[in-house]
């Protein structure tokens, strides 16, 4: 089984990390999109066009199914690739701010594209830091750990009064060392819906 999995740049590559582990049985193909990243700060209907090209490359080279490994991409494009390939499993990923809310009683940091956080509503208890520029930061400075490091401090700086983090960008898992705080990510989520899906498929 080959599974296609595309992102802008380095920040899927916690997601397919997740995925391997989850379904090591499998073959990977990533498509890294570093030629428009990032993709949080473009117009929705660029962002479509984008995620729809790059669903037809890897369905193309013989994907069995597609992870979307951005929350952007995901938010702005899932639905219209699905209905681009009614017959294909095509998976994306969402912000852990269900699975953070239901284990903490505080108010919740949710670190976010602008158009994951304007794509979606959140409860109360989330306080939305849509960053304009951190994933293209982090994807110039990974994976030099002194410059994470710092990127992490400088963006935590800005917030406070919250008591965990979402991480609703898949570039910003590559700053969860260097947070202070419980770190609540969707990789993990998404590598168990995929592993629910395979298994349907090889019947396992």
């Amino acid at each position: 089984m080959l599974i296609g999995m595309f992102d802008s740049g380095s920040g899927g590559l916690s997601v397919l990390c997740a995925c391997k582990k989850a379904v090591p049985y499998a073959r990977y193909l990533y498509l890294d999109d570093s030629a428009h990243c990032p993709y949080g700060n473009k117009p929705e209907e660029e962002i479509k066009r984008i995620a729809l090209e790059n669903a037809r490359i890897l369905f193309d080279a013989g994907c069995d199914a597609i992870v979307i490994a951005c929350n952007t991409a995901t938010a702005a494009a899932a639905p219209l690739i699905r209905k681009e390939y009614p017959d294909k499993v095509v998976i994306g990923i969402e912000p852990a701010v269900r699975p953070a809310l239901g284990k903490v009683k505080g108010k919740i940091l949710l670190l976010a594209t602008p158009v994951t956080a304007n794509l979606r509503s959140y409860p109360d208890r989330v306080i939305v830091g849509a960053e304009e520029t951190l994933a293209a930061e982090i994807e110039a400075a990974y994976p030099n750990a002194s410059a994470l490091k710092a990127l992490a401090k400088k963006t935590l700086a800005k917030y406070s009064g919250y008591e965990a983090v979402v991480t609703g960008c898949t570039h910003y898992a590559h700053l969860i060392p260097y947070i202070d705080a419980p770190v609540f990510d969707g990789a993990e989520g998404v590598a168990r819906r995929l592993r629910s899906v395979t298994d349907k498929l090889t019947g396992g």
